[in-house]
């Protein structure tokens, strides 16, 4: 049996860790926001990719999914690092909406979530706007193929819940 001080140190000890962890998760790496990163430059040239940039500095990239539909993706610019891993996200929107998800749809995002082998789907605020949209994140160094394979994984799950909820092709 732990006395009650001793309770506390271990407490103590476990935040501290815990608060290191999550601030790892969360720092961002690149000093120079809105500047497009050089190393996404260099994959998507290299790939013969056409892209342009945002006011953000991040990369967007059309991808034809089938003979009549397109998808866009970004490939942020900004990086986060995870102790010694420096990554960066890939992100496809797939539905824009100013209401309250649905309890199904986000129970079925989560279940999803859990069946997909790369990357998952995500719920973020801008302003009045819920943007469910489906992300993964890669080494910031990588190479053509796999930054390929992150775009195309993007955009095939969010165009295809785009055009299931809307019908549309709007991203």
């Amino acid at each position: 049996m732990m006395s009650p001080g001793m309770r506390s140190a271990v407490l103590v000890v476990v935040a501290v860790i815990a608060y290191s962890t999550a601030m790892a998760q969360i720092g961002a790496s690149q000093p120079d926001k809105g500047k497009p990163d050089p190393r996404v430059k260099a994959i998507l040239e290299e790939a013969d990719v056409k892209y342009t940039i945002d006011g953000d500095g991040d990369y967007r990239v059309v991808n034809r999914v089938d003979s009549t539909r397109t998808q866009l993706a970004w490939i942020l610019s900004r990086t986060s690092n995870y102790g010694k891993i420096e990554v960066r996200d890939v992100i496809s929107i797939a539905y824009k909406t100013s209401e309250n998800l649905s309890p199904r749809l986000m129970q079925r995002l989560l279940e999803a979530n859990n069946r997909t082998k790369i990357g998952a789907w995500a719920i973020q605020r801008e302003g009045d706007q819920t943007i469910v949209l489906f992300r993964t994140q890669i080494a910031a160094n990588t190479d053509a193929l796999l930054l390929l394979h992150a775009i195309l994984a993007v955009t095939l799950s969010a165009d295809a819940l785009e055009q299931e909820l809307l019908g549309t092709d709007d991203y």
